[in-house]
């Protein structure tokens, strides 16, 4: 059992995420000690905060069970019980919201950190250790598999050394915004510090593939991506800062922007392609009118209304790039998903094999004790065998047929285990390839509303071009007219 968290400010942004259902199957506020809904609730606690002059007035935790075991409602009470004592949270309003994603269940827990009577905030020094105490007494409690940790669980006989994560929450979460994990985009790294030589070129590759190379506050030097995370290069490259300093030594450190700077320039450049991929629009666009309705400006453009060969070149090389590379964004962003399903799939399934394993190898270990006899019990069954020679071939017979069937037992296990993940496979990735063929679908039909879009304002702008023109062609001939027969009243 994993239990994660800490204090935190937020409440807006904490509510929301809690509450979300396009992430979650199912959302269900199993406990709020307010009468108010929890982002008016989170509001609340945090405001009384700001009375003790603190700033992080709310304690989140997430409890995250094996998927394996099957919690009861008695049971996630009984956890949040045991780690409210354990934080020392005793007494103090929660609020308690059950998360379910794809039949797995995990809950998050909320406390006010705010004690009324002192007007203080709960302590919250050494959580971590109180988490794992928590976490291992529920282990024990409800009889789940035990995890390793790095403090109150660690075994130092059998953890020497201090566990190190591979990644920490914050690059998941840039991996999950970013549609990359962070595998992927180490592997991604790694390949273009291999195509370089030297610190510059593998500056220019960075800068290539979206990245942003800065100098850190602590660190020499840290990559900043597209979407304004900042990351180490040397823990990207799994390499120490000695040898990144060797390999960059060619890079003028501090030519670099700082990480500031740099998630600034990249906040600027995705605003701009943001506005490049926005169409104009007029600053005070008009009402319609039923004179200006589309059925009615369709009517007065005839049949040029929607006519492809009306957008200007340039435009339409623009618009056929930026959606190209939209779909090639979108394209890479299913190949991901798609490796993630599968690694998630290989991975379940080594560990049901594994279980299966040894199951069998249990059961097989426990046939060989029965049939095995010793001491007093197999001295007997052996002389009555040496004078029953019939007997002993029975008895033979019989171990054998006990063998053949444990085994035929097994192997239709192991059949039908291998035919269920393959059907589970099969309807997984069936969903997976219907749900990026709708969106598919649906970006090539904003694709093609966009080109129309474009293509209609052309039109338009076409269309009121020609009648500045004629309107400036009538203007043009009147005052010519005017001119040829003078100002009124004059004769020749």
């Amino acid at each position: 059992m994993i239990v994660k968290g800490g204090s935190r400010g937020g409440p807006g942004q904490l509510a929301a995420h809690l509450m979300r259902a396009d992430t979650n199957e199912r959302v269900e506020v199993l406990e709020n000690h307010s009468p108010y809904d929890l982002h008016a609730t989170f509001r609340d606690w945090q405001t009384l905060c700001e009375g003790t002059r603190g700033k992080k007035g709310l304690y989140h935790v997430n409890i995250d069970p094996d998927a394996r075991y099957e919690m009861t409602r008695a049971q996630w009470a009984r956890a949040v019980e045991v780690l409210e004592k354990e934080l020392g949270l005793e007494g103090q309003p929660r609020a308690v919201v059950m998360h379910e994603k794809k039949g797995r269940q995990h809950i998050h827990v909320v406390w006010q950190r705010t004690d009324i009577e002192t007007m203080t905030l709960r302590s919250d020094s050494y959580n971590y250790l109180a988490h794992e105490r928590a976490s291992l007494r529920l282990e024990q409690e409800f009889g789940h598999e035990h995890v390793p940790g790095k403090h109150a669980k660690r075994d130092r006989e059998k953890q020497p050394e201090f566990p190190r994560a591979e990644a920490t929450h914050a690059e998941w979460q840039q991996a999950e915004r970013a549609a990359l994990s962070v595998a992927d985009r180490r592997a991604q790294i790694a390949a273009l510090r291999e195509t370089c030589d030297n610190g510059a070129s593998f500056k220019a590759a960075l800068e290539e593939a979206g990245y942003m190379l800065a100098q850190g506050d602590k660190r020499d030097f840290v990559l900043v991506t597209a979407e304004g995370s900042v990351l180490s290069l040397g823990r990207e490259l799994k390499m120490k800062a000695v040898e990144v300093r060797a390999f960059m030594a060619d890079v003028d450190r501090a030519a670099l922007p700082t990480a500031a700077e740099a998630k600034a320039l990249q906040r600027d450049q995705e605003d701009m392609r943001a506005r490049e991929a926005t169409p104009p629009q007029a600053d005070h666009p008009p009402a319609e009118t039923p004179a200006t309705a589309p059925e009615a400006r369709q009517q007065d453009l005839g049949s040029a209304f929607y006519d492809p060969s009306a957008l200007d070149p340039v435009v339409a090389r623009a618009l056929d790039e930026r959606q190209r590379q939209e779909a090639a964004k979108l394209a890479e962003w299913h190949a991901a998903e798609l490796r993630q399903l599968e690694n998630a799939q290989a991975a379940e399934l080594q560990a049901k094999q594994e279980h299966q394993a040894a199951l069998h190898a249990a059961a097989r270990e426990r046939l060989q004790r029965e049939q095995k006899l010793t001491g007093i019990e197999g001295f007997i069954n052996a002389l009555q065998n040496r004078l029953n020679p019939g007997r002993g071939a029975e008895q033979r017979a019989a171990r054998e047929h006990a063998w053949r069937q444990l085994r035929a037992q097994q192997a239709r296990e192991r059949r039908d285990m291998e035919v269920l993940w393959q059907q589970t496979h099969a309807e997984q990735m069936e969903e997976l390839r219907e749900r990026h063929m709708q969106q598919q679908r649906e970006q090539a039909a904003a694709f093609e509303a966009e080109r129309q879009r474009y293509t209609e304002d052309a039109e338009r702008a076409a269309e009121m071009r020609r009648r500045i023109e004629e309107d400036r062609k009538i203007e043009e001939r009147q005052r010519q007219e005017r001119r040829d027969t003078g100002p009124p009243g004059l004769t020749k």
